[in-house]
């Protein structure tokens, strides 16, 4: 084989190469969702009159009819429930399934969408939960975790929790797009 045949050759599989790649990162980012984003800082704040503490809650805005109430769970920790179109609401309870430290949110949660011919169908919720872990220093964020929830008419919980250093955002997608086929946890991996 002459030098010039072994660089067509190369630069052949090389395009090859290059083909199939690119067919596999375009099937995933056409798998058939989105990302949409709702603040977590911009909300309405209410309380509930059946409530006899008169704790305040926050509504976020969401889409397709789905809402984010933000609730004290104690010790100032906040967590999210999802409000369904159907107005049912799902605690996430991310005291008892992320961590049971202090934590705070994260300034905005992804909603992972599902886009079809009939419109938009939430499937997933992500959002990042900043945990206080070090318990001599309380004020320190020793972890961000990002918690992965389905949604679904029947039921909305926790999935998947992982540190946000140790996954990428394509993976993180891909198990938030896997989320309504997954389990719920029931108890912090941490």
């Amino acid at each position: 084989m002459t030098k010039q045949n072994s660089k067509t050759s190369y630069l052949i599989s090389a395009i090859t190469l290059a083909v199939i790649l690119s067919g596999c990162f375009a099937t995933y980012q056409d798998s058939g969702f989105k990302s949409l984003f709702t603040s977590l800082n911009n909300c309405q704040s209410f309380t509930d009159p059946t409530d006899p503490n008169s704790t305040p809650y926050k509504l976020c805005a969401g889409i397709a009819g789905y809402q984010l109430i933000l609730r004290k769970v104690g010790a100032g920790r906040k967590s999210i429930e999802i409000l369904s179109d159907s107005q049912q609401s799902f605690p996430l309870n991310y005291q008892q399934v992320v961590t049971r430290q202090m934590f705070h949110l994260g300034d905005q949660a992804e909603w992972r969408v599902a886009e079809s011919s009939s419109g938009s169908e939430p499937q997933a919720l992500i959002a990042e939960i900043h945990a206080h872990e070090d318990l001599d220093e309380p004020d320190q964020v020793t972890a961000i975790y990002l918690a992965v929830a389905k949604i679904s008419a029947a039921e909305s919980c926790v999935t998947d929790v992982v540190k946000q250093q140790e996954v990428s955002r394509e993976q993180l997608h891909h198990l938030a797009d896997k989320a309504p086929q997954s389990a719920c946890i029931g108890s912090p991996p941490h």
